[in-house]
């Protein structure tokens, strides 16, 4: 699917939220309104199933999530299709990727729920966390934690087998009600994944209840 972007100016209300993102909160809001004035940057809004960054890109800018939810998504050579990792408001998106010697998204990001966005460029980010050493350490904090994050993602489909990373799962949802939703957050097939809940069903590591699959 194309990306379709819906680009909306910056409305006076909606700079409350920029202070309120995790990205900014406890900053020096002279600083960032210093460099908005400057360089505003734009929102941007996406409708279910659009679009924000496609794998391979050039990465210039930083996306913050404002409302709604996003997924990113790897794509192999073969067409195998993988979901790392599911954002919701308010979250800082390509944070990692932004100041990258080659700075591309390893991964496309696609609106899960239609979403809004404050896009911020990369020279902008920069001036601020020159300037602002608590946006500096929440920019950092925010690294850190999507790499770990993500690093606990590629131990459980390199390392772990479908029943483990069921287990990690459940652990974490508490339940599975839409089998074709958690394959597909797992990076299985819908039967691969059915045959291997009816076996851990046999087994006793899981049971069946009004609410989905959930451990016993």
């Amino acid at each position: 699917m194309l990306r379709r972007i819906h680009n909306c100016k910056i409305r006076p209300s909606m700079e409350c939220e920029i202070y309120d993102m995790p990205l900014f909160r406890g900053g020096d809001r002279m600083v960032l309104e210093a460099v908005l004035q400057r360089s505003p940057g734009r929102y941007a809004s996406y409708r279910k199933g659009d679009f924000i960054a496609l794998q391979d890109d050039v990465c210039r800018t930083l996306f913050l999530l404002c409302e709604g939810s996003v997924y990113a998504q790897m794509t192999s050579a073969e067409g195998r299709e993988l979901t790392l990792d599911t954002l919701s408001a308010p979250d800082t998106l390509a944070s990692a990727f932004v100041f990258g010697t080659e700075n591309r998204y390893p991964v496309s990001i696609i609106a899960q729920a239609d979403c809004r966005l404050w896009v911020l460029s990369r020279e902008s980010l920069r001036e601020i966390l020159e300037q602002d050493r608590t946006v500096l350490r929440n920019f950092l904090t925010i690294i850190s934690d999507h790499s770990l994050f993500l690093s606990r993602r590629i131990n459980e489909f390199a390392l772990q087998s479908l029943a483990s990373r069921v287990v990690s799962y459940l652990k974490d949802n508490h339940s599975i009600r839409n089998l074709q939703e958690v394959a597909f957050i797992l990076g299985v097939a819908r039967p691969s994944l059915s045959r291997m809940i009816g076996q851990m069903v046999e087994q006793g590591t899981l049971c069946k209840t009004p609410d989905g699959y959930t451990l016993k």
